[in-house]
C-alpha cells in the first residue's frame, strides 16, 4: 500500500467504483457468470480480489476460496474430485454447498449478500460464522461496512493479522477487528490505519525463517500430525485425510514436499514456484522412511521457504484451513498490544476484567440482571460486544445459559446460613455400599469451580480433564518387578487371574471366575467395564506411597498366553493401554487421601480425590511428567462464580483462609502465590488465575455495616446507580415516568441518603406494558412497601416523598386522620401528643393525578 499524500483520495474513489458496479442490491440478484468469469475482468470475484487489492489484498491459497469459481483450464478433473471439492465441465467448487456450480453459487450468493447486510450494521459475529472462506468474507465485509462508522480494518488474511504484536491465534477475527477499530486515531481513517497494520505485519511475515522455526511450527500445527520422530535430515507429517508432507531439514533455506493436486493447479501467482517431482527425477531416499507416499516413483511437489508468509500461504491452500498464528513467544497472548503507526503509537491494549468486583447499588438497580453481561465480558467478550443493544439481552442470556451448561458459570446466593462447608469444603454423611453411615469430605461450590479451572494436562491424544476419575491399582504387588517395569516400558496396565478368559465374553460361563471372591469379580469388573478413557490410574509403589500416574487412553482388551510378553506373571492376560505420566515415584498417598493408604484390593476407584487435587499434590513436590509424554496445556478458558447478596453472608464463616488467597497477588502462577491445606481433606489448594469472582451488595441493606472490611479491600466496586433516563419516553396516561423516578429519588436522598433510592428497574415492564393498572401494580407492590422500609414505617416522611401532604386528599396515597383520644380513653387520660392514625388511600392508587401530583402537586387536580 502506498502512502503518498493522494493515494488515500485515489483509494476512496476506488472504494466508490465498486459500490457503484456492485450495489448491496444486486447481490441476491447476481448471476453465475457476473459473480467469476475465467479471463473477465468484470465479474466480482475479479473486482474482489485485482482491481480492489489496493483497499486490502486477498491474493494467495486456492481459488476455492470463493467456495464455486470458472476455471481458466476446462480439462477433465472429475478424477481429482476430493477432500470435499467438485469439479464440472467450467467450474470448481466446494462439495458442501450442492452437487452442481449452479446449487454451489445459489448457497454462495445468499452468504455474500447475508456478510454485507450483516456488515453494514456492525455484526461482526455474523461475518464470523458464515461459512466462506476467511480473507473472502471479510473483505466482501470490510467493502460493505458504513464507512461513515467503519468496523474492519483493511487487513483480511488471517495470517497477516495474527503477525500484529499480541494478537492471539484464540482470539476471533471479529474480537481482534473491534479491538484494532477502538485502537484507530480519531484523525486517522480507515485505509491510512489498514496501511499501518498492513506495512507492520507485512515485516513480520516476510522476515526469513529457518528449518527448525519450519519443523516447530509443523509439530504444533494442530491438525498435522508426526508420522514419526524426525531425522537430522527429514520430518514427516500426515493430515487427517492421509496426505503427507516433509520438511527437509538438510536445506539452508527451508524446502518441504507435497503431494500433487488440484490445489497447486489452483495456486495463484503470489504462492506459485512448485518444483514437480516425476518417477524419475532424483530425491532424498529418506523419503520412503518419513513420508512413502512423496518417495519415488510416486509423484511429488517441492516448495521453498523462505519466509513465514509462504509457509502459511502454502499451508492453507494444501490443507484447506486457516493455518493458526506462529507461536515465538514473542507475545504473551493476553490481546492486542500497543502497535506504532504512522501518527505514533495507538494503545490497543484491551483491560483485563477485575478478577473480584462487587456491583453495588440501591434496589432496582438491575445489579443481579447486570451479572449476565459482567460474566460475558469475561468469558466472551467477542460476543458480548457483537450484541450490545437491549433487544438482544434474550441472546445474551442463551450464551450466559450455554457456558452455565458448559461449567463455565456458577451462581450462589449468600445467607446468614451459608458457611465454609457449603463454600470450600466439608464433611457430608452418607451411606456406604455396606449400608454403614460415613461421612466424606465433599467440594463446595468454589473448590469445584476451581477445581474445573485448573490448567489441564494433553498427552497428545486426549486431555486429562480436572473432574476425571483417579483409579489404584497393584501391577505385580508392592515395590520393583519385572512384570511393573514392562508395563511402565510400554505404556500398559495389566492385572491377572488370565484364566478367566475375555471379561467382555460371558465370564459367569467360566468355572474358573465363578470360583472367585466377591472382591476379585469386583477388580476385573472395574479394570475391564467401569474404567474409562480419559480415567487416572495410581499404580502404587507400596500400601503408602504411589509409585506411577497414569491415563487410560484405550478399551480393555484380552491378551492369550501365546502372546504373553517373557518374562510376564503368566496369567497377567488382561490389559488397558495406559499413558505413563509421571515415573519414579514414591510419593506418600495419605496427604491427599484424608489420611488412608492403599488397601489391598487390586483396582478399586479412589472416592476422596480427583485430578485437580492430585495434580496440585505433584505440582507442589515438584514432580515432572515423564519427558515426551505429556505438556501442560495453556489455560484460556475463564471460569466466573456470581455471587449474589454478598454482603448478606458471614464473610469471616464462609471464606475462611480463602479471604487471602482470593487476592489477585495471591493467585496460583503469580510471584507472590500462596498455597494452604484444607482442613478437612488436609489437600493442598490455591486459587487460579483464570476464576474470577462477581458479587451484587445491595446498599440499603441494613447488613451492609457489618461487611468484612478484609473482602471490601480485596474487590473492585462498580457502582450501579438508579439510571432514570433508561424510562426516557415512557408516558402512562401522560405521567413521564422519568421524571417521576427523578423526583422520588431527590427527595429520598435529602431526607435519608442516595443509598437509599429507588432503582429504574422497578419501571422497566412499563415498556411494554404502558397501563395505568401495571403502574399501579409497581407502586402497591413494590414502591410503597419499600419506602416502609426506608424509613422504618415513618409514614409522615413517606408522605413526604410522595408529596402527598400537598395534594387534594382524594388523590394521596397516604392518608391520616386525627385520633378522637377522650373517646378511647376518657378524659381521665392525658395523651400527651396528637397521634393520628395513618392508612393507604386505594383509590389514589387508580388515579392518574396521585402520580402527576408527586412530581408537581399543582397537576393533582380533580379535573381531568
Amino acid at each position: 500500500m502506498s502512502t503518498s499524500s493522494t493515494h488515500f483520495t485515489a483509494l476512496s474513489a476506488l472504494w466508490d467504483e465498486f459500490l457503484a458496479r456492485w450495489p448491496m442490491e444486486s447481490l441476491r440478484s447476481m448471476s453465475l457468470e457476473e459473480y467469476s468469469q475465467a479471463g473477465s475482468k468484470d465479474c466480482f470475484t475479479y473486482w474482489l480480489e485485482t482491481r480492489t487489492e489496493d483497499l486490502g489484498s486477498i491474493w494467495g491459497g486456492s481459488a476455492f476460496k470463493f467456495g464455486v469459481y470458472s476455471r481458466k483450464d476446462q480439462s477433465d478433473k472429475s478424477g481429482q474430485a476430493s477432500s470435499g471439492l467438485s469439479f464440472g465441465p467450467t467450474h470448481g467448487w466446494l462439495s458442501k454447498y450442492g452437487t452442481t456450480a449452479e446449487q454451489a453459487f445459489e448457497y454462495v450468493r445468499g452468504l455474500i449478500a447475508d456478510i454485507a447486510q450483516a456488515a453494514r450494521e456492525g455484526r461482526l459475529d455474523a461475518i464470523e460464522a458464515a461459512d466462506l472462506g476467511h480473507a473472502t468474507k471479510w473483505k466482501i465485509a470490510f467493502l460493505y461496512q458504513d464507512r461513515a462508522n467503519p468496523v474492519i480494518a483493511p487487513v483480511f488474511k488471517r495470517a497477516m493479522l495474527d503477525a500484529l504484536p499480541g494478537v492471539s491465534a484464540k482470539t476471533s477475527t471479529g474480537q481482534v477487528y473491534q479491538q484494532l477499530m477502538a485502537a484507530k486515531p480519531a484523525e486517522q481513517g480507515v485505509l491510512e490505519y489498514g496501511t499501518a497494520l498492513w506495512q507492520q505485519a507485512g515485516e513480520v511475515l516476510a522476515g526469513a525463517i529457518s528449518t527448525d522455526e519450519v519443523l516447530s511450527y509443523l509439530q504444533a500445527h494442530p491438525g498435522i500430525t508426526s508420522i514419526k520422530p524426525p531425522t537430522k535430515r527429514h520430518a514427516g507429517f500426515r493430515l487427517p485425510d492421509g496426505r503427507e508432507l516433509c520438511l527437509m531439514r538438510a536445506r539452508q533455506t527451508p524446502v518441504v514436499y507435497f503431494q500433487p493436486g488440484h490445489w497447486t493447479q489452483e495456486l495463484t501467482e503470489a504462492t506459485q514456484g512448485a518444483t514437480p517431482k516425476g518417477a524419475d527425477d532424483t530425491r532424498s531416499h529418506g523419503l520412503a522412511a518419513n513420508a512413502p507416499t512423496l518417495a519415488a516413483p510416486n509423484p511429488a511437489v517441492s516448495f521453498s521457504i523462505p519466509s513465514r508468509e509462504r509457509l502459511l500461504e502454502l499451508l492453507e491452500a494444501y490443507t484447506g484451513e486457516v493455518p493458526p498464528v506462529f507461536n515465538d513467544g514473542s507475545s504473551d497472548g493476553a490481546g492486542i498490544q500497543p502497535l506504532e503507526g504512522p501518527s505514533g503509537a495507538a494503545d490497543l491494549a484491551a483491560p483485563r476484567p477485575p478478577l473480584n468486583q462487587i456491583l453495588y447499588g440501591p434496589p432496582g438497580t438491575g445489579k443481579t440482571y447486570s451479572t449476565i453481561d459482567a460474566a460475558l465480558e469475561i468469558l466472551d467478550p467477542a460476543f458480548k460486544a457483537a450484541h450490545p443493544h437491549p433487544t438482544q439481552r434474550a441472546e445474551r442470556k442463551a450464551r450466559f445459559d450455554e457456558l452455565t451448561q458448559q461449567g463455565q458459570v456458577e451462581f450462589v446466593t449468600f445467607h446468614q446460613s451459608f458457611s465454609y462447608e457449603d463454600f470450600v469444603e466439608g464433611l457430608r454423611a452418607k451411606l456406604n455400599d455396606d449400608k454403614q453411615l460415613e461421612y466424606s469430605v465433599e467440594p463446595g461450590v468454589f473448590k469445584r469451580l476451581c477445581d474445573a479451572a485448573r490448567p489441564v494436562i494433553d498427552t497428545g491424544t486426549l486431555t486429562v480433564q480436572p473432574h476425571a476419575r483417579v483409579w489404584k491399582i497393584s501391577i505385580a504387588g508392592t515395590g520393583p518387578s519385572p512384570t511393573k517395569a514392562y508395563c511402565l516400558d510400554h505404556n500398559e496396565a495389566r492385572v491377572g487371574w488370565g484364566k478367566t478368559g475375555d471379561l467382555l465374553q460371558d465370564p459367569e460361563s467360566n468355572t474358573y471366575y465363578q470360583s472367585l471372591g466377591s472382591g476379585d469379580k469386583g477388580t476385573l469388573r472395574y479394570f475391564a467395564e467401569e474404567m474409562e478413557v480419559g480415567d487416572i490410574l495410581l499404580c502404587i509403589h507400596s500400601a503408602y506411597a504411589i509409585a506411577a500416574v497414569g491415563v487410560v487412553t484405550g478399551d480393555y482388551r484380552h491378551e492369550p498366553p501365546e502372546q504373553l510378553p517373557k518374562g510376564l506373571i503368566g496369567d497377567y492376560q488382561h490389559v488397558r493401554p495406559v499413558q505413563w505420566l509421571y515415573k519414579d515415584l514414591e510419593l506418600p498417598i495419605e496427604p491427599i487421601n484424608e489420611g488412608k493408604t492403599f488397601t489391598l484390593k487390586t483396582v478399586y476407584q479412589l472416592n476422596r480425590l480427583n485430578w485437580a487435587d492430585l495434580q496440585r499434590y505433584l505440582d507442589s513436590k515438584g514432580c515432572k511428567p515423564v519427558a515426551g509424554s505429556a505438556r501442560q496445556a495453556v489455560v484460556t478458558k475463564p471460569y466466573v462464580l456470581v455471587v449474589d447478596e454478598i454482603n448478606r453472608g458471614n464473610i469471616s464463616r464462609i471464606f475462611g483462609e480463602l479471604i487471602t488467597l482470593i487476592e489477585p497477588s495471591k493467585r496460583a502462577g503469580s510471584d507472590e502465590s500462596l498455597q494452604v491445606t484444607l482442613p478437612y481433606s488436609k489437600k493442598p489448594f490455591s486459587v487460579p488465575d483464570n476464576v474470577y469472582l462477581i458479587g451484587t451488595m445491595n446498599t440499603a441493606d441494613r447488613s451492609l455495616t457489618g461487611m468484612d472490611v478484609a473482602l471490601r479491600r480485596r474487590f473492585e466496586f462498580v457502582e450501579m446507580p438508579p439510571r432514570p433516563e433508561e424510562l426516557k419516553g415512557i408516558n402512562v396516561a401522560g405521567i413521564e415516568v422519568q421524571r417521576l423516578l427523578e423526583v422520588m429519588n431527590e427527595r429520598i436522598e435529602a431526607l435519608l441518603d442516595r443509598d437509599h433510592r429507588l432503582g429504574h428497574a422497578f419501571f422497566m415492564p412499563l415498556r411494554e406494558n404502558r397501563r395505568l393498572s401495571r403502574l399501579e401494580q409497581i407502586f402497591r407492590k413494590q414502591v410503597l412497601p419499600l419506602l416502609q422500609e426506608y424509613f422504618f414505617d415513618d409514614w409522615q416522611r413517606i408522605q413526604w416523598v410522595l408529596n402527598d401532604h400537598r395534594k387534594p386528599e382524594e388523590f394521596r396515597f397516604v392518608r391520616s386522620q386525627g385520633v378522637n383520644t377522650a373517646a378511647l380513653f376518657g378524659d381521665e387520660v392525658n395523651v400527651s401528643r396528637r397521634p393520628q392514625a395513618w392508612y393507604v388511600n386505594d383509590a389514589a392508587f387508580r388515579e392518574v393525578q396521585s402520580y402527576l401530583g408527586v412530581i408537581d402537586h399543582l397537576s393533582a387536580t380533580e379535573q381531568d
